[in-house]
């Protein structure tokens, strides 16, 4: 009889594990209610914007990152966009991105007429290797696009010490790691800004939604402005002085966030305690083992929870093999790192850009560009053979015992890979 569940046999997990996401309750609600009867569903409703839902949320945020400011925004897409823009990219520059993240960090960086430039990663971090980064500056190079995948801080100390020394200035782009800190301090208050998304499914949300923040004043006004209209605080309020977009967050966004954000640091806390756990139940089980933390990565928020696989060290079971044994158990986990490296997508190998193909063909760049050529041969191997991921609410169980499920899940599979490669 067959034992493993992807041939038949019985599974581990025949319950729903962690808890329903979002968690929610009547302070929602209230919060929500409360913005429809003050009849104020914008932020300049308010005599002083500090005073809305936005302006608190913002002022809160900023403290819980520690920054100095943040600008509230639509979505994560448009913060990414925003921050570029406040840190002067434009038409003809290079930003670089790394090749393994959501497809919306390097097409911000084509919204604002720069051309992306993939970077390959660290195979152990699944982050933006810095010697990479460092070997693609180029004299058009004027920023780098920074992904904490999976919420894992990059390696801030040797990024930042490249980017002084070589002037190019680092977004980072957060939408893993609410809370995430290295050295203590929270990750986007560490390069020239920091980008925010509170997407439905992200550690914060309010459904959509993004933040952008920094401790550099003048790159927070210019963010600012390019968020509202080109409008600079303290002018006018019909007098313009920047080409830029409406990317204003409403009220009941910043009432629900706000409400989301006093439940951030205990959930975080649950995550980190739940995948310590399950970090050291992985290191007995052979062909499967968590991220090395850095013991400079003080906190991580993540948003999945990024793992390895070793087919070599595990019979030499294909890895989509073994996500499909452990997904049969029971067990959601998925392919780690947000899939295939981002131009591998039709997008960039059919170099659709648009009639003029700007800005991969604008003039004020003049190099040809094939992306159909690119070629990260780390983010191609982690994608194909080792990247595996949990989703965040699986971690916020009171106890331990989802981690001793998975886990058994994971050792059922282990002990019987005769069944798969058979």
């Amino acid at each position: 009889m067959p034992k493993l569940a992807i041939n038949g046999g019985e599974k581990v997990v025949t319950r729903a594990l962690g808890k329903p996401w979002p968690i929610r309750d009547e302070r929602e609600e209230q919060a929500v209610v409360d913005v429809v009867r003050s009849g104020a569903w914008w932020r300049g409703g308010y005599a002083n914007a500090a005073e809305s839902q936005v302006g608190r949320f913002e002022d809160a945020f900023a403290r819980f990152q520690d920054a100095r400011y943040c600008v509230a925004l639509t979505n994560g897409t448009q913060a990414i966009e925003c921050a570029l823009k406040a840190v002067g990219v434009e038409a003809g520059d290079e930003v670089l991105v790394p090749a393994l993240t959501f497809v919306a960090s390097a097409t911000a960086i084509a919204l604002v007429n720069a051309v992306p430039v993939f970077v390959d990663v660290d195979a152990e971090t699944y982050n933006i290797d810095p010697e990479a980064l460092e070997a693609a500056i180029t004299e058009r190079t004027r920023a780098a696009v920074i992904v904490h995948n999976g919420g894992y801080p990059c390696d801030m100390d040797r990024i930042l010490e490249i980017a002084q020394r070589r002037g190019i200035a680092i977004v980072e782009d957060c939408a893993h790691a609410h809370g995430s800190q290295w050295r203590g301090q929270g990750v986007g208050a560490l390069g020239s800004l920091g980008t925010f998304s509170f997407r439905m499914g992200k550690t914060l949300t309010c459904g959509e939604g993004g933040a952008v923040v920094t401790n550099d004043a003048e790159l927070a006004e210019k963010a600012y402005s390019f968020h509202h209209i080109g409008r600079i605080s303290g002018r006018p309020f019909y007098e313009f002085h920047r080409v830029a977009s409406n990317l204003r967050m409403t009220e009941f966004q910043g009432a629900i966030l706000l409400s989301q954000l006093a439940r951030l640091p205990e959930q975080t806390e649950i995550r980190e305690r739940n995948a310590r756990y399950l970090a050291e139940g992985l290191k007995e089980i052979p062909g499967v083992d968590p991220i090395a933390r850095d013991p400079r990565v003080t906190r991580w928020g993540f948003y999945y929870w990024n793992f390895h696989y070793r087919p070599e060290q595990f019979d030499g079971v294909p890895r989509d093999r073994f996500l499909e044994a452990l997904q049969a158990e029971g067990v959601p986990v998925g392919v780690g790192a947000h899939g295939q490296p981002i131009y591998q997508n039709p997008l960039f190998r059919s170099m659709n850009f648009g009639r003029t193909g700007c800005p991969v063909k604008c003039p004020l760049y003049g190099k040809p560009v094939d992306y159909s050529q690119t070629c990260c041969p780390t983010a191609e191997r982690v994608h194909q053979t080792q990247a595996l991921s949990l989703p965040h609410p699986l971690f916020l169980g009171d106890t331990t015992a989802d981690m001793d499920l998975i886990l058994e899940a994971i050792r059922k599979v282990r002990a019987n890979t005769d069944e798969l490669k058979s």
